[in-house]
């Protein structure tokens, strides 16, 4: 196997990586976006009113009581421990996460492609992604500690995948301009 073909390869690769892990960071920031939007202040479950839990709904459901009122506590957690501020950044942060995992899964998909001109489009998502993920880890530590428990680890996991994205473009974008 000559250079070329060892540079096509691993940026196949990084294409295949990409794609998976935009895929999964995007059905993770929309999964957010959507929690952020349902669990607004001023809601039911903020005022302490009792859980709707309707033994109809609980069968269909195939939850227990307990479950059902669990529920309605873990709401009440994260609307306690969001300092006001919280919920408008993380709705705007995972908009923009969402932009940039969409290109990452661009230059993902060029690069599979065998298409050189994307590397320098992963570069610099992967890198935004590594900037938004020490943005959001920088938010989150200034929450309350449940809020700081539930978001911190993924956080610290997403970081490092976007950090070595970004360091393996960089290598394919450096070895491209060598070759």
């Amino acid at each position: 196997m000559n250079q070329n073909d060892k540079l096509i390869t691993g940026q196949t690769w990084l294409g295949v990586v990409g794609v998976l892990f935009a895929m999964l960071l995007l059905a993770n920031q929309t999964n957010e976006l959507l929690k952020q939007i349902v669990i607004a202040p001023g809601s039911a479950a903020e005022m302490g009113m009792a859980a709707d839990c309707r033994a109809d709904e609980l069968a269909e459901e195939g939850l227990s009581l307990q479950e059902c009122r669990l529920m309605v506590s873990s709401v009440q957690i994260i609307l306690a421990s969001s300092p006001p501020w919280f919920r408008p950044f993380q709705i705007g942060l995972s908009l923009l996460v969402c932009g940039v995992a969409l290109a990452s899964m661009v230059a993902g998909f060029g690069l599979v492609n065998d298409s050189p001109r994307f590397i320098k489009l992963g570069v610099i998502s992967f890198s935004l992604l590594v900037l938004l993920d020490v943005a959001a880890f920088t938010a989150a530590l200034n929450t309350g500690p449940v809020l700081r428990a539930q978001y911190l680890w993924p956080l610290l996991l997403w970081f490092f995948i976007h950090l070595c994205l970004a360091m393996a473009a960089l290598n394919v974008m450096q070895r491209e301009s060598r070759a």
